[in-house]
């Protein structure tokens, strides 16, 4: 099959540079690189190759001249003649068992180089007692076994950013068309689930067939799949399929509120039509006929809006986010919904990152940034790595809020919980800066006990202020901690910690189950980008998104605060 070039291919082509590197026991900073170039281009919002003929890879935050030079042979010639001299001394069978998680290169390698030959493999010499023959620790197995069943479980569905981005584009490309009323995302999309599967849009229009054919002509796209009358299929570069539906004004909240879903908010909406003699679909909203219950076409209720059809159900308008038959038809009918947070709520940015520690951009760089977003404020919470010279980085902070007073820059770290539940850094570190975030970012695997009581331990410390990115999933990689959340969430509630709502888009934690879950204790959230690059700082919409889904309203998250007010709150500490 012809390579397309995705960004997906691309990054893993250079994370495949990183491990043979490292195998190789390359330089480190060389390492990095390549790691730090696949992951900002797997999570940027264009296609890499339409940048590259657009001759602007350098807006890509980590791809340097070097790996520029590379990708512009690679997308001239479909390889790279440097890479294939480096593959050619690993084992081709070492890539793939790096694609389980928990797996490294070394360990990839000595799996390729003891005669393991796919996944499957590996795991049937594990269950064997084979590989312990070999030399490999029984406990280093269990895990890798545990990651061959978190790679079984992964699917080709689309981090909820990155189709959210796509959707965009899109969308903004059909309002073009003179035609066209109203376009909007449907389905988990729309629901702004973590992940999603096929994106499909719809559109309201009188001109159904000129906007399918327009629809087929975007820029983006690879191949129509098909295309009829109202509806098309087009599949994007980037291997992604896009559906359309087009609906005439008159019945567009009709199409809207049916393909939105979610299965289950939709049958017990149609339980509660069926009660009142009515039947939905996605033309509008019949009258039962009593004799036979036959409908009859001068009974169909148009509805131009979703407002009006759930109106015509006795019910308030829901909120997408809210559709998953957790109780919102309950609330809808007697009109108590909350008022969820919305996006302009925020006045600034709880997590970011910049090159003291792991991000692209300086403190000023992302600062100015998220300045032209119009944010009040934003917490540079760097990694807290021993190496740092934090009293520079807090010097360098002072001096820039002093410069300029179009946003304020919050002194802060994200400090990792060690596996015995100490704290990265002493808190002599801690209490010289405003805002301290802690998080899990090793032994992920600890049993639920241990897992509890070091995040507990790390809660109790009067220097932290939030949890961040709480389970540690990452999307479609790894699964979540394993911890007994009441009780860290009555920690929590009891010491006045906040938990984050992270937006990073392979994140996208604390899940919106766990939102509600928190709720229940009266804990409140902050929300963060977690930026490593200016790009992702305007992502803060998905974090949004999820504590929307989680019920979440504006007085429960501390960053719709104003500066004046947020800063009394991290004093009290």
């Amino acid at each position: 099959m012809k390579n397309k070039f995705s960004n997906k291919e691309v990054a893993e082509l250079l994370r495949n540079v990183s491990a043979a590197y490292q195998v190789k026991g390359a330089n480190l900073f060389q390492i990095r690189a390549y790691d730090s170039a696949a992951d900002s281009i797997e999570h940027a919002t264009s296609e890499l190759k339409d940048l590259w003929e657009a001759g602007q890879l350098d807006q890509i935050p980590g791809v340097g001249a070097h790996i520029a030079n590379y990708l512009d042979e690679y997308f001239t010639t479909g390889k790279v003649a440097h890479f294939e001299t480096i593959f050619k001394e690993i084992p081709d069978d070492m890539f793939q068992f790096l694609k389980v998680p928990g797996v490294g290169p070394k360990t990839a390698y000595k799996l390729a180089e003891a005669g393991v030959v796919s996944i499957e493999d590996l795991k049937q010499r594990i269950r064997s007692g084979w590989l312990v023959k070999k030399g490999f620790g029984q406990k280093s197995l269990d895990n890798i076994l545990r990651g061959i069943e978190e790679f079984n479980r992964k699917s080709d569905r689309i981090l909820l950013p990155v189709a959210g981005e796509i959707a965009k584009r899109l969308i903004e490309y059909l309002k073009k068309h003179q035609d066209v009323v109203r376009a909007d995302p449907l389905g988990s999309l729309r629901r702004k689930v973590a992940t999603v599967g096929d994106i499909d849009i719809s559109v309201s229009s009188k001109n159904p067939q000129g906007i399918v054919d327009y629809f087929t002509k975007f820029p983006e796209i690879d191949r129509v799949v098909e295309a009829g009358e109202r509806t098309a299929t087009i599949a994007l570069r980037s291997g992604i399929h896009v559906d359309l539906m087009v609906q005439p004004p008159d019945r567009y909240g009709s199409l809207l509120q049916h393909f939105t879903g979610s299965k289950l908010h939709n049958i017990h909406i149609r339980k509660i039509a069926k009660e009142k003699g009515l039947s939905l679909s996605e033309y509008g909203i019949k009258k039962i006929e009593r004799e036979g219950e036959q409908f009859s076409q001068d009974t169909l209720f148009k509805c131009e809006t979703e407002e009006e059809f759930y109106k015509k159900l006795g019910m308030e308008y829901i909120p997408p986010e809210l559709r998953e038959d957790q109780g919102e038809i309950e609330a809808a009918i007697r009109h108590k919904l909350p008022a969820l947070i919305e996006s302009k709520d925020i006045k600034g940015d709880l997590q970011s990152h910049s090159t003291w520690s792991d991000g692209h951009s300086s403190i000023a760089e992302m600062a100015k940034a998220a300045a032209d977003l119009g944010e009040e404020y934003i917490a540079l919470t760097d990694h807290s790595y021993p190496s740092v010279d934090f009293d520079q980085r807090l010097k360098e902070i002072e001096q820039f809020n002093y410069s300029q007073d179009r946003i304020r820059v919050i002194s802060g770290l994200e400090v990792n919980i060690n596996a015995d539940a100490s704290l990265q850094v002493p808190d002599n570190v801690l209490a010289k800066h405003e805002i301290i975030l802690v998080s899990i970012h090793t032994s992920f695997r600890q049993d639920r006990e241990e897992m509890t009581k070091r995040i507990i331990k790390a809660l109790e410390n009067p220097h932290v202020d939030i949890f961040a990115h709480p389970t540690g999933r990452l999307l479609l990689e790894r699964e979540g901690i394993d911890a007994d959340w009441e009780q860290i969430f009555k920690v929590a509630a009891r010491f006045g910690k906040f938990i984050e709502i992270n937006a990073y888009p392979n994140r996208l934690d604390l899940p919106d189950t766990l939102i509600r879950e928190a709720k229940r204790f009266g804990v409140r959230f902050s929300i963060g980008t977690d930026s490593h690059q200016i790009a992702h700082l305007g992502l803060l919409e998905y974090g949004v998104a999820i504590a929307r889904r989680g019920w979440v309203t504006s007085k429960e998250v501390i960053n719709t605060l104003p500066y004046s007010e947020l800063e009394d709150i991290l004093n009290k500490k």
